[in-house]
């Protein structure tokens, strides 16, 4: 099963000085039919212009992964240093029993974000957090930022997930291997590609289940983000 879902069917959050696009039941945001992907708690692609962010919030029981695509913002832990995250920059943070922020762009310019959250191996681990910059992005791989399942290159996580970041020269293809129990999320952050055949824009997304693998092709040059997290028992029709 590969379902699409298009850019217009994103929730937009929207103040004077940021855009969230959210694409599970977040904040305000609430839809009893679109709270989770198997492991896939939230994954929201936010906007920040200059001076705009997240007030102080509270996260526990989850796993954090930013990714930093333009721009640069500060992270602001409660009574800990802040944290400066720059353009290419991949953060974990894993709240474990629970730890407050508040993230900004005080640079000039916007910012560009997104930010996913995996629902955790473990519970009741103390909170800490971790970050690398992306190297040079190669061509036509996908490659992997963090994960909880031994990939070495990535950075570690508690979870039973990996997120990778992918990117297609067009007409080049790529081919995905899936287990059993689990389920694939791609967001399309630019170009346009298809899945098994199914046209995906930038802004798309697809969830993807019950298939043992499938095939991504670029119509244009094409970047975006795949997660793979277990099941957890949700029913994903066939």
């Amino acid at each position: 099963m590969i379902r699409r879902i298009a850019s217009q069917k994103r929730y937009l959050a929207a103040s004077q000085r940021r855009e969230s696009y959210l694409l599970f039941s977040y904040g305000d945001y609430f839809e009893p039919d679109n709270v989770r992907w198997g492991g896939l708690r939230f994954f929201n692609d936010d906007l920040l212009y200059p001076g705009g962010g997240f007030s102080l919030h509270y996260h526990d029981e989850i796993e954090v992964v930013t990714i930093v695509m333009v721009g640069e913002i500060r992270q602001r832990p409660e009574r800990q240093p802040s944290i400066r995250l720059r353009p290419g920059t991949v953060q974990v943070l894993s709240a474990g029993t629970g730890v407050r922020h508040e993230e900004v762009n005080e640079f000039a310019g916007q910012a560009h974000l997104v930010q996913i959250g995996i629902f955790p191996r473990e519970r009741g681990r103390m909170p800490s957090h971790a970050e690398a910059v992306i190297q040079r992005q190669p061509l036509n791989e996908l490659v992997p930022l963090a994960s909880g399942q031994n990939r070495v290159e990535a950075i570690p996580m508690n979870a039973d997930a990996t997120v990778y970041l992918g990117s297609l020269e067009p007409y080049q293809m790529m081919d995905y291997q899936m287990t059993p129990n689990r389920c694939v999320f791609v967001y399309l952050t630019r170009g346009a590609l298809t899945i098994n055949g199914v046209s995906c824009e930038t802004g798309d997304q697809a969830r993807i289940a019950n298939e043992s693998e499938f095939m991504l092709g670029a119509i244009n040059n094409s970047e975006f983000v795949l997660v793979d997290v277990p099941t957890m028992g949700q029913t994903i029709p066939g």
